[in-house]
């Protein structure tokens, strides 16, 4: 019956040793972290490699940025430039004409200069539009300075007469023939308007305006013209021309007129023909932007006609 109690003694001898054991596994545990910690720092040292990849590829992209250089310089649009470059010469020679308007008035101060500056503008704008009017092709025969001989081809004219002073009919004259080409004293389409306007005389107090008609209309395409409005068509022939610029009164004219007969009987150019008046702006142009010229018809054997 004493031994009984004796196997109570190998239960304390069991459980001591798990405790034993316990702490190698913690020193185990302890040793294998310590172990771990320097693979960890080879870790840590393998991502520079990966930041040298990252360097070539920051180089790939610098080396793709000159790339769109050649398209930031392949593309200038200043290619645009020759579309507002190309300024028909028309428009050219009416800023010029301007400037020397503009160079040619007289000093002014307050409301007078801009009245005067405005009326230059205003100006301007009248020449580029007069420019615009369809002119009748000629060709040029021979020149010197301000005199021409042209060669004109035939012609259909729209014309009316008027008695009385000369600018008083030619003002009447514009006015019955504009009706017509715009169509306000007849039926139909309104016809382009043309220049220069004609004027002339036989002495007799009756002065004759005409228009000429658009290039390439017959007489008989042209719409009928109202009572007062003659349609004729002109043949070809050989004009002697000289141009100025200013108003042209009765005493320019005249003295335009006679230089011009000047230097047709210099060449041996008889001049006994009529002289018309070719006025190319509206009246209300200052003299400066003005375009004139007296033309004398001369005839095929060098003689003048009518």
């Amino acid at each position: 019956m004493a031994d009984t109690p004796a196997p109570e003694k190998p239960k304390r001898t069991r459980t001591a040793k798990p405790a034993a054991a316990k702490p190698k596994a913690k020193a185990l545990s302890a040793s294998k972290t310590k172990v771990a910690s320097p693979a960890k720092a080879e870790g840590a040292a393998k991502p520079a490699p990966k930041r040298q990849s990252r360097a070539p590829a920051v180089e790939k992209k610098s080396a793709a940025k000159p790339k769109a250089a050649p398209r930031k310089a392949a593309a200038p649009k200043p290619a645009a430039a020759p579309k507002t470059a190309a300024i028909p010469p028309a428009v050219e020679k009416a800023v010029d004409t301007v400037r020397r308007a503009v160079a040619e008035v007289p000093p002014r101060t307050g409301l007078f200069a801009a009245l005067g500056t405005a009326a230059v503008v205003a100006g301007a704008f009248f020449v580029w539009r007069a420019s615009r009017a369809e002119e009748p092709r000629y060709q040029t025969v021979e020149s010197d300075s301000a005199i021409e001989i042209r060669k004109y081809p035939a012609l259909v004219t729209a014309g009316t007469e008027h008695r009385g002073e000369r600018q008083a009919a030619l003002t009447e004259g514009f006015r019955t023939l504009a009706d017509y080409l715009f169509a306000k004293s007849r039926e139909g389409a309104k016809l382009p308007m043309t220049a220069p306007v004609l004027s002339d005389t036989d002495g007799d107090g009756s002065w004759r305006t005409r228009f000429v008609m658009p290039t390439g209309k017959a007489r008989a395409e042209l719409p009928k013209p109202p009572s007062g409005v003659e349609l004729t068509a002109e043949p070809a022939q050989r004009v002697a021309v000289i141009r100025f610029s200013g108003r042209a009164d009765e005493a320019t004219l005249a003295a335009k007129e006679g230089a011009l007969r000047s230097w047709l009987q210099l060449r041996g150019l008889p001049s006994e023909g009529k002289a018309v008046h070719a006025y190319y702006n509206a009246p209300f142009l200052p003299g400066p932007m003005r375009r004139n010229e007296v033309m004398i018809a001369l005839s095929d054997d060098g003689g003048t006609g009518a």
